[in-house]
């Protein structure tokens, strides 16, 4: 049975990807809209988590109805972001700019001309395959993580897509070699950075919305083997349809900074625009796993605590202590890994 639903899946992306390249870029979205409210009203717990999310990072800022609004609106964009992907076969380098241009043309020359190296990145927020297709497109082409799918088939017709411009795609495992790599032999790489990881994963703990959010630090770690800088940006809808890439200011940091000062700083580079635009992040992901033990501000109701997120914490707050709670949450990882 699942190979027969695997085979119809791809028998169904195979038509409708094809499908939607015939189709005005208008048309695709709307059809996308469609696709994101259908999946927010049929998708009763995904829905439950992002109205969670909001409640939390916004408080009484915004009513019920505003939450329900902008979760609903931020699943359209994430089913636009899909659809759109398919459409970008059509983008050439002379009228991409019609749908996706960068804010400042001056940065642009930046990013493409320059012989160094960069580690860019963005949280789920906006048209990011847009604005791929878009630096490909202008001579820059990176470097991406993206995760195989379970349905085989549908890799492949994926990768094609996202490789079209000159990208290449490398598979999870092995990554942190994979993109090492890629930088020391002069090529730019791509990362997200809002990615919650799991306990068994190597990640530090940063201030999300006034809550504690445990997320890679990947880009922290090869900015301070490399030396080369970050490059954070976000893409920004514009009332016509069409969107916009904002470049933020490069990052670079001293040796000696930590990993978990690097990741918060540039986290606090896209938490305002988020805040500005909250319909355009990916509010149905479970951005907080975990919850420390102690009391403090609410969090949502599948944030579960954890003996090993609290020895994080504390190993941050107090790094004279760093050195023994590091030990310990290795000793209690170890005892999780004998008892699963």
């Amino acid at each position: 049975m699942k190979r027969v639903r695997y085979w119809v899946e791809w028998v169904l992306v195979s038509f409708f990807g094809r499908l939607v390249q015939t189709l005005p870029f208008a048309a695709a979205q709307k059809i996308g809209d469609i696709a994101g409210s259908l999946v927010f009203w049929g998708d009763v717990k995904g829905r439950k988590v992002a109205m969670a999310n909001l409640e939390v990072a916004f408080g009484s800022a915004l009513s019920l109805n505003q939450r329900r609004r902008v979760a609903q609106r931020s699943l359209q964009v994430f089913g636009r972001n899909f659809l759109e992907l398919f459409w970008t076969g059509r983008l050439t380098n002379s009228n991409v700019d019609q749908f996706i241009s960068f804010e400042d043309p001056q940065r642009l020359r930046e990013l493409v001309e320059s012989d160094v190296p960069f580690i860019a990145i963005t949280p789920h927020f906006g048209s990011v395959e847009l604005a791929g297709t878009l630096i490909g497109l202008k001579g820059r082409p990176l470097t991406i993580i993206s995760q195989p799918f379970k349905n085989q088939r549908l890799t492949p017709v994926f990768r094609e897509l996202r490789e079209a411009t000159g990208h290449k795609i490398i598979v999870p495992d092995n990554a942190v070699v994979h993109l090492l790599r890629a930088l020391r032999s002069g090529k730019a790489i791509f990362l997200f950075t809002d990615l919650t990881l799991k306990l068994r994963d190597s990640a530090v703990i940063i201030d999300a919305f006034g809550l504690k959010m445990r997320v890679t630090q990947i880009h922290a770690f090869l900015h301070q083997r490399t030396g080369f800088p970050i490059v954070p940006w976000v893409t920004l809808p514009r009332g016509d349809g069409s969107y916009v890439v904002r470049i933020l200011p490069w990052l670079r940091f001293p040796s000696d900074t930590s990993y978990q000062e690097i990741t918060q700083i540039c986290w606090n580079q896209f938490e305002p625009i988020i805040r500005e635009n909250p319909h355009c992040w990916l509010w149905v992901y479970k951005h907080w796993r975990y919850r420390p033990s102690v009391p403090g501000p609410r969090y949502p109701f599948y944030a579960n605590r954890s003996t090993q997120f609290d020895l994080e914490v504390e190993s941050q707050q107090n790094p004279e202590k760093a050195k023994i709670l590091s030990e310990q949450i290795r000793e209690h990882v170890r005892w999780q890994r004998q008892h699963e």
